[in-house]
């Protein structure tokens, strides 16, 4: 079995629309008709572009539902702070989405199979279902303990295996399968989703707890730097003055030499961290608090030689610009934190 293979999710929360490129997929010593037959033909049908095949091998409404399920739960099994009556609601809102969610979810898988394509554009909330479930970076990597239900021998059981980067481990999904009204072998449900994705949630809280202490690390010791400067500053201008050459040069070294290099130096330590998806739009704000005051201090440096009106209006207008998205940046964190 070629360990390599990787796998495309066609449904986005099923997780079971075996792709297998380099043109090998899995083989068993199997029966006719066996449910291991039904495996490799999900892989098949889509190598062969075979809708009709995979459809066969695969009961995509029953699949989906189950996986759906396993989605909403997840998703909200992690966060300790929901009420009970958050949750519900939370749960009522997602509900009213399984329909149109399903429609593109099968939209998606019957364009992959045939395609190739899962063809996001057309089929809206597959993408960010893939993300949300970091599934569009899993690895198969075995099909595992095929085995009969002893107690109902038209049920069987397997475990998909798939290395998740984000849990750095392999995570066995387990599938159900049923000998359908034609007496062939199908792939209807997904069991441990739920589990699944609960395991995602955790690992992407837990990173984003990381960035978020590291983050906040770096701005409050770079800030008591800009603190001790600022006061340098103070201290400078009350034995001189700005209209004394020596004041000025003396102030204009404070800002290259401390504020400007202790901003350009926190953006790097922040360029540095691993940043998660849901830190985002804080890190960029960061990013762009630290260009800001880079560019005041260099205003700032400026107006001490240059002496012009609008220099300082300029660099003042920054640091205005720049203590509104500290505030706002500030709000973001807490609320991330908490």
């Amino acid at each position: 079995m070629d360990k390599s293979l990787k796998m495309k999710i066609g449904a986005g929360i099923a997780a079971l629309a075996i792709v297998v490129t380099g043109g090998g997929y899995y083989y068993f010593h199997m029966k006719s008709d066996s449910p291991e037959t039904a495996i490799k033909a999900v892989s098949q049908s889509v190598k062969e572009h075979d809708v009709k095949g995979f459809h066969q091998a695969v009961n995509v409404d029953t699949l989906l539902d189950s996986g759906y399920a396993g989605f909403v739960n997840g998703l909200s099994s992690f966060d300790n702070s929901m009420t009970p009556d958050a949750r519900d609601a939370v749960k009522t809102f997602t509900e009213m989405l399984r329909a149109p969610l399903m429609l593109s979810l099968k939209s998606a898988i019957d364009s992959y199979v045939a395609t190739g394509d899962l063809n996001l554009k057309e089929n809206v909330g597959v993408a960010e279902i893939l993300q949300r479930t970091g599934l569009n970076d899993i690895e198969v990597r075995d099909i595992r303990n095929i085995e009969l239900n002893d107690a109902n021998r038209k049920e069987a059981f397997a475990d998909v295996i798939v290395f998740q980067p984000e849990l750095g481990k392999e995570f066995p999904i387990q599938i159900t399968l049923t000998r359908n009204d034609d007496n062939k072998w199908q792939v209807v449900r997904v069991q441990n989703f739920q589990e699944y994705v609960s395991q995602i949630v955790q690992a992407r809280r837990l990173l984003l707890d990381d960035y978020l202490a590291k983050a906040g690390e770096i701005n409050a010791r770079h800030g008591a730097i800009i603190r001790d400067a600022e006061q340098k500053y103070g201290s400078i201008l009350a034995v001189g003055n700005l209209g004394q050459d020596k004041t000025r040069s003396e102030l204009k070294t404070l800002i290259t030499d401390v504020l400007k290099k202790d901003w350009e130096e926190r953006k790097q330590e922040l360029f540095s961290l691993r940043v998660p998806k849901d830190a985002e739009t804080l890190h960029n704000l960061y990013m762009k608090i630290c260009d800001i005051y880079i560019d005041a201090a260099q205003d700032y440096a400026k107006w001490m030689d240059d002496k012009n009106a609008a220099t300082i209006k300029a660099a003042e207008s920054k640091i205005h610009q720049a203590q509104t998205l500290t505030s706002e940046a500030m709000a973001i964190a807490k609320r991330m934190t908490s």
